[in-house]
């Protein structure tokens, strides 16, 4: 059994945050990223921190990532 500690958790959870805001990439390669990073997450889904993270996932990739052309001309 891997231990986690509250430190990693909170790494992870501020990396997933930020990764939009640092990261070079082009906005199509980071939402992507962000959304295998929460499908891996998602399919473990064996701790509850597990689900927090897949859940910030999905929340930042709601926020940045426009659904509509509406929404990215706003």
């Amino acid at each position: 059994m891997n231990l986690i500690t509250p430190q990693q958790i909170e790494r992870a959870a501020t990396d997933i945050v930020d990764f939009w805001d640092n990261s070079p990439l082009p906005e199509t390669d980071k939402a992507k990223i962000l959304e295998m990073t929460k499908d891996f997450y998602t399919d473990e889904n064996s701790h509850i921190f597990q689900q927090y993270l897949a859940t910030l996932c999905q929340r930042t990739i709601d926020r940045r990532v426009p659904k509509t052309s509406f929404e990215s001309n706003g």
